[in-house]
């Protein structure tokens, strides 16, 4: 079964959407369901995908973040006069 969605669009986007479609020789409707399924079918990184090349690259105390010891002078530096 097709379902119909009525979406409003701003000016602009309206305007960019209608060039797109004169553009490519086909519906808005085309476009807008393309969009929806590229959008709707693609695999969101996790902060662990985007990340990845840094785990691992440093190197110091193995608590550094849970041990408050290690944040109690933190922002305490000499002051700029």
């Amino acid at each position: 079964m097709n379902e119909t969605l009525t979406v409003r669009l701003d000016e602009d986007l309206a305007r960019r959407l209608a060039q797109e479609a004169r553009r490519c020789s086909r519906s808005k409707g085309e476009i807008v369901r393309d969009a929806l399924q590229l959008r709707l079918s693609a695999k969101r990184p996790s902060a662990f995908d985007k990340m990845a090349k840094f785990c691992g690259i440093m190197s110091g105390p193995p608590d550094l973040s849970t041990n408050k010891k290690y944040m109690a002078n933190f922002g305490k530096g000499r002051r700029r006069e």
